[in-house]
């Protein structure tokens, strides 16, 4: 059935943006798994950079200030590595600097110790249970991100008894999707919680932009915006922008062999 529906998906979305007609949601999601498995299969790696910052806001709902810490994801034995290289946009203290070499250097140990084949693995995230878990429906057209889309809303199926605690935490967040309508593929994801759930409580959102790189989709920023319980003992709240730039594909294969 997926398809079938990837393969009309493919032949007309001009004609359809033609007739103004918005396409069945599942034609969108399963265009937008197609696009993304396609470049899981090419194996692509890359290296970039991260910037994280973060502010936490006390129980009478002050901001502490932010904190901005800069990561290089680097490959490190075959496999993604992050290392923190600024904080506040400024060189590390010495101490600092010390740590970060040195965990470095024991990663690099660890991973030629074990002679483990690392993977890297490009999820397709909360797509592939949408049909299966919640009703779909496409409701318009927005420009996202410079790009025209198609919104596709998502709520958990009524009474449907989820079948492990993995779907029942997925059921636990209302989704949003945006589709780019030139080549499928998804360029914004917005959860939010409905119900707690591992922590999260009603309203927390987590939203995923992408940007193409390339011939690539690539995450370009996470935002949290989240209040967190655990065990009625922590209770955090406090936003997080992950902002994603300066990717470099990584081209020289590194593949290591199990150890009999």
């Amino acid at each position: 059935m997926r398809l079938t529906a990837l393969a009309l998906a493919a032949a007309v979305p001009s004609a359809l943006v033609a007739q103004d007609v918005s396409p069945a949601p599942g034609v969108l999601i399963a265009r937008a798994i197609a696009v993304m498995k396609a470049q899981e299969d090419r194996g692509w790696k890359y290296t970039y950079r991260e910037d994280r910052t973060e502010s936490q806001i006390d129980k009478n709902g002050q901001s502490y200030s932010p904190v901005t810490k800069t990561y290089e994801h680097i490959m490190l034995e075959g496999e993604n590595y992050s290392k923190l290289v600024l904080v506040d946009g400024k060189p590390l203290d010495a101490k600092t600097q010390q740590k970060v070499d040195r965990d470095l250097a024991n990663e690099r140990a660890n991973r030629q110790k074990h002679r483990l084949t690392f993977h890297r693995e490009i999820s397709l995230g909360d797509l592939d249970v949408l049909e299966r878990l919640f009703d779909n429906r496409v409701t318009g057209e927005e420009t996202v991100l410079d790009r025209k889309s198609w919104r596709v809303e998502s709520e958990p199926k009524p009474g449907y008894r989820p079948a492990s605690k993995e779907e029942d935490q997925i059921l636990a967040a209302r989704h949003i999707n945006w589709f780019d309508e030139q080549e499928g593929a998804r360029i914004r994801g917005l959860q939010t919680f409905i119900r707690a759930a591992n922590g999260f409580q009603p309203g927390s959102t987590i939203q995923w932009d992408y940007l193409k790189s390339g011939d690539a989709w690539l995450p370009e920023t996470l935002t949290l915006r989240v209040d967190l319980k655990v065990m009625s003992v922590v209770h955090a709240r406090g936003e997080t922008t992950q902002r994603y730039y300066d990717y470099k594909r990584f081209t020289v294969e590194s593949t290591l062999l199990p150890q009999n």
